[in-house]
């Protein structure tokens, strides 16, 4: 179905062809993380996407053929007006709503069981490939666990594994290496009993107890891991679920600007132009043109870049993570190769009107 789905929209011998978008719907926020990737601002200062820029979003997904959206935030159950309204938009259209991404602030008791009903009606459970996903982070928010343990509760006790599934993302602290989810844990078992570890997942299998790489360890964390070292562990996660799709995903902020990655810190070089002015079709021809993320898609992986960047820079240049190898391999192989920096992305306030969608060129059976 997502072959048809991407032949039917002139996708089909693209190599970038993104399974899922991850949107940032607002950058508003009731909390205030001091790490927070996303950049997400205080509820007076963050800015939600208009009406008529939600409806742009929908008819560009859907004249890509795209087979899922994830929404994220700032904190997406603050602007509950608009996060609805896009799921319903995008149900209707056949685009499954793959993943939400939340602190936890409608778990209070009362507001949770209305949420779900909300959430039910909008069409979230409607989906027809992805099974949907709750992502609850808990590292450095502090809403109180009690509520994340009730929306963990509501989950399991009202929906199968087949209609939802929920995960809990806890960033460990870099000094102590201690993780809120055990605290959550807590929590949670002191209310409803043993823990559901059979159905919250995802992250609870990749940042329990763990330190991927020997150098991240307690007080030595991040920073001592050579980019050779991050490249060579860099894979594509899609692959033992969907097939061998590399970088499937993408990020599209809250201003408009889309990266053909949708990690929080993803290099500036991996962005590719604005939804509202150049339109998402433009957008993807230029990520499959570039040659940086060619080698990349080819090589499976960060690891695709070995021969094209020096080797006595990989292994003698540290960082801190895979997006931080990533921009540094980027800047490098630009030099190297004397292309341009790439260019800021053009950013579209709530109130600039975005351009007319552009023609949809349908491919012919």
């Amino acid at each position: 179905m997502i072959e048809r789905r991407f032949q039917a929209a002139g996708l089909a011998d693209m190599r970038y062809r993104p399974l899922r978008l991850e949107l940032e719907i607002t950058t508003k926020c009731n909390d205030s993380c001091p790490s927070c990737g996303m950049g997400a601002l205080p509820l007076a200062q963050g800015i939600t996407m208009t009406t008529e820029q939600r409806a742009r979003l929908v008819d560009e997904f859907d004249a890509i053929g795209l087979p899922s959206a994830a929404v994220t935030g700032g904190e997406p159950f603050v602007a509950v007006h608009a996060l609805l309204p896009l799921i319903r938009a995008l149900s209707g259209r056949g685009i499954d709503i793959s993943k939400l991404t939340t602190n936890g602030v409608w778990g209070a008791d009362g507001r949770c069981q209305r949420t779900f009903d909300k959430l039910e009606k909008a069409g979230l459970f409607g989906n027809q490939l992805f099974v949907p996903l709750i992502m609850l982070s808990v590292g450095e928010q502090t809403m109180p666990l009690q509520w994340v343990a009730r929306i963990l509760h509501h989950a399991i006790t009202h929906y199968s594994d087949r209609e939802l599934n929920v995960a809990v993302s806890s960033l460990a602290d870099p000094a102590s290496r201690d993780h809120k989810v055990y605290e959550l844990m807590a929590v949670y078992e002191r209310a409803y009993g043993d823990f559901p570890h059979d159905r919250v997942h995802s992250t609870m299998r990749v940042y329990l107890d763990n330190d991927r790489l020997p150098e991240q360890q307690k007080v030595h964390r991040p920073g001592h891991t050579s980019v050779k070292r991050w490249m060579d562990r860099c894979f594509d996660c899609f692959a033992p679920t969907v097939g061998p799709y590399i970088l499937p995903s993408g990020l599209i902020k809250q201003d408009g600007r889309v990266y053909a990655c949708a990690s929080f810190d993803v290099p500036e070089s991996l962005g590719f132009g604005n939804i509202f002015t150049d339109g998402l079709r433009t957008i993807i021809q230029r990520a499959n043109d570039d040659t940086y993320l060619r080698l990349i898609a080819d090589g499976g992986g960060l690891k695709g870049l070995h021969g094209a960047v020096p080797d006595d820079f990989t292994e003698t240049t540290a960082c801190g993570g895979f997006c931080a190898s990533c921009g540094l391999l980027s800047d490098k192989f630009r030099e190297v190769n004397g292309l341009p920096a790439p260019k800021a992305l053009p950013i579209i306030t709530g109130q600039q009107l975005v351009a007319p969608l552009p023609p949809r060129t349908v491919a012919s059976p």
